[in-house]
């Protein structure tokens, strides 16, 4: 179980680093850098603590397409970014990709 809290803390520092790269990324600052390359190095460091246990294609599934959907929410709402139909409709494809991946996973995860 704790493979699964380690990839939701994988999204998490994935999706912040990204937010991070659209609010300094244009800016000089180093320090902004450190920071998203960091958060970006600390989601890649969760993804292979999560992996040793859940298999590695349902593992980066779920990092991509949750991480896909929370950046999509952060990106509407902070950032006024639109979300048309087609998109939504996609993101709605791919929730439901995780969903089938997450539910056929069972049974077959490595046991300690």
């Amino acid at each position: 179980m704790k493979q699964w809290y380690a990839l939701i803390l994988a999204v998490i520092a994935e999706v912040t680093g990204t937010t991070m790269m659209k609010i300094l990324g244009g800016r000089e600052s180093i320090e902004g850098y450190f920071f998203i390359f960091g958060m970006i190095g600390l989601s890649y460091f969760l993804l292979s603590k999560a992996i040793t246990l859940i298999p590695m294609s349902t593992a980066y599934a779920v990092w991509e397409g949750l991480g896909l959907m929370i950046i999509t929410a952060v990106g509407c709402l902070m950032f006024k970014e639109t979300l048309p139909l087609p998109k939504l409709v996609g993101f709605s494809a791919i929730l439901l990709g995780i969903f089938l991946l997450k539910t056929g996973t069972i049974g077959g995860e490595k046991h300690e």
